[in-house]
C-alpha cells in the first residue's frame, strides 16, 4: 500500500470552525438586511439572532433559501447550512 506523506488532520475540527464562520457571517447579514440589534445577555455576549427574529423575517429567508434550490442558483454550501439552521431553530422554540 503506498503512505501518502500528505494528510488533512482534525478535519471535524475545520468543519467546526467553517460552519461557525459561515453561521456569524449570515446572522450579520441578517442583522444589516432587517436592522436588528441583538443586544446582549447578563454574560456580555451577544444574543442568538434566532431569539430576536419575526416569523415575517424567518419566511423571507426560508422563501430565499427555496428560491435558490429551486432556481439551482449557488449558494456557498457553509451558509446555506447555517441558514437552514437559523430557520429550523427558530421554529423550534416558537412552534409555530
Amino acid at each position: 500500500s503506498h503512505n501518502m506523506a500528505f494528510e488533512v488532520f482534525k478535519m471535524g475540527k475545520l468543519g467546526d470552525h467553517l460552519e461557525s464562520e459561515a453561521y456569524g457571517w449570515v446572522a450579520h447579514q441578517i442583522k444589516e438586511t432587517y436592522n436588528i440589534d441583538p443586544g446582549e445577555n447578563e454574560y456580555g455576549y451577544e444574543n442568538d439572532i434566532v431569539d430576536v427574529m419575526t416569523e415575517e423575517q424567518v419566511k423571507e429567508i426560508e422563501e430565499y433559501l427555496d428560491t435558490t434550490y429551486k432556481e439551482k442558483l449557488w449558494i456557498e454550501p457553509y451558509a446555506n447550512t447555517a441558514l437552514t439552521s437559523i430557520v429550523d431553530r427558530w421554529y423550534e422554540e416558537n412552534e409555530t
